[in-house]
């Protein structure tokens, strides 16, 4: 499985403070619509897993125009919340990344709309490292496409 994690589009900070609502800016839309069409050129999608956070949401509605595929929302991808342990963020993650590496074929390619701050279990999953309060936090930028791959897939 090709599995394509991706920080959702730009998102607007400016007019409600829960993070949960806030949704994605003019130039977030203009980012996603911009990212779809690469992705359609290219990949040959299956699904879209996103967090239940709006500017995750829109973002993966934005880029479902142009694939087309389910769209299926997983609280296991919102961001970290700090009433849970890191360690516990990290292991909600992996949790649900191994039930699609079980799920998908080798060759099917998944995308995962999240937050910034997810690539940190999405690097553990790929790589093997056990999740701990130690693992330091990676980060990505707006609308950034990470591609992993689970054994047995080439990359292309």
């Amino acid at each position: 499985m090709k599995l394509i994690y991706m920080h959702h589009a730009e998102r607007d900070r400016t007019k409600i403070k829960d993070r949960q609502l806030q949704d994605i800016t003019n130039r977030g839309i203009k980012e996603a619509q911009l990212i779809a069409e690469k992705l359609m050129e290219r990949y040959d999608v299956k699904a879209i897993y996103t967090s239940v956070y709006l500017r995750c949401v829109h973002t993966s509605e934005i880029i479902n125009k142009y694939i087309d595929v389910p769209i299926i929302e997983d609280s296991r991808l919102n961001e970290y919340d700090p009433s849970e342990s890191w360690e516990s963020f990290l292991n909600r993650n992996m949790e649900l990344l191994k039930e699609l590496d079980e799920k998908y074929d080798v060759d099917d390619t998944v995308i995962c709309m999240t937050s910034g701050v997810n690539l940190s279990a999405f690097v553990c999953y790929f790589y093997g490292i056990e999740a701990s309060d130690d693992i330091p936090v990676s980060q990505a930028f707006n609308i950034s496409p990470v591609i992993f791959v689970s054994k047995g897939s080439l990359v292309d």
